[in-house]
């Protein structure tokens, strides 16, 4: 899931110098003051890389380390399929010159009816990896989309741009402007990860007596 943040409107005013009147036509009309207007108000923008800044956080380790251990499985059956698949490739390979015809055609049925299998397969373990990683994207995303408004607020930021797809609008950005490391510190500070229980350790057995003779 692709992330962006454009947060804030850009702040913008103007000084309008007032108007001076006189009480009437006979009173010498005085000299006009101008209010000379302020000088334009700094605009601070920055840039963050949202996608590296979801799977650089504590959690999105932690969640990306149990999608991987949950598709594990399915990953290797699918590797499975395709070595069986390429099993039966080699197998006509090496005996399409001897093989009757009859034989021949069952095997190339198998290697179709395989080469099925593997493709659906795949597809089937890739849609429900990408439906939960576009999930998971979402739920890190708004908890990480309320730290970066709240560190543009604090900050004076008027703009924050998503800089993660390659084909976006941003030409070029000062790395001095990139807020990524800073958003994923405040992310863990505000979602902190428990660590997993330590494993106790087992005493090692003492060492046996020597045997006497």
């Amino acid at each position: 899931m692709r992330i962006r943040w454009v947060v804030f409107g850009l702040l913008a005013g103007a000084l309008l110098p007032g108007v001076v009147t006189c009480a009437s036509a006979q009173e010498q009309l005085p000299t006009p003051v101008v209010v000379a207007p302020s000088g334009p108000t700094p605009v601070k923008i920055a840039t963050i890389f949202g996608q590296n800044a979801i799977v650089s956080t504590q959690e999105g380790q932690k969640a990306s380390a149990a999608l991987t251990a949950k598709f594990a499985p399915k990953k290797d059956e699918f590797a499975r399929q395709q070595s069986e698949l390429q099993a039966l490739r080699e197998q006509l390979r090496k005996g399409q010159a001897t093989m009757s015809a009859e034989a021949r055609n069952k095997l190339n049925q198998a290697i179709e009816a395989k080469n099925r299998e593997v493709q659906r397969a795949g597809q089937d373990s890739q849609a429900a990896l990408e439906q939960e990683e576009g999930a998971l994207m979402q739920q890190l995303g708004e908890k990480l989309m309320a730290v970066v408004r709240d560190y543009a607020t604090r900050d004076g930021l008027v703009v924050v741009i998503d800089v993660s797809l390659p084909n976006g609008p941003v030409l070029w950005a000062s790395p001095s402007v990139d807020i990524t490391n800073e958003v994923v510190r405040l992310y863990d500070q505000a979602h902190p990860v428990a660590s997993p229980p330590a494993t106790p350790s087992v005493p090692s057995p003492p060492p046996a007596s020597p045997v006497k003779k």
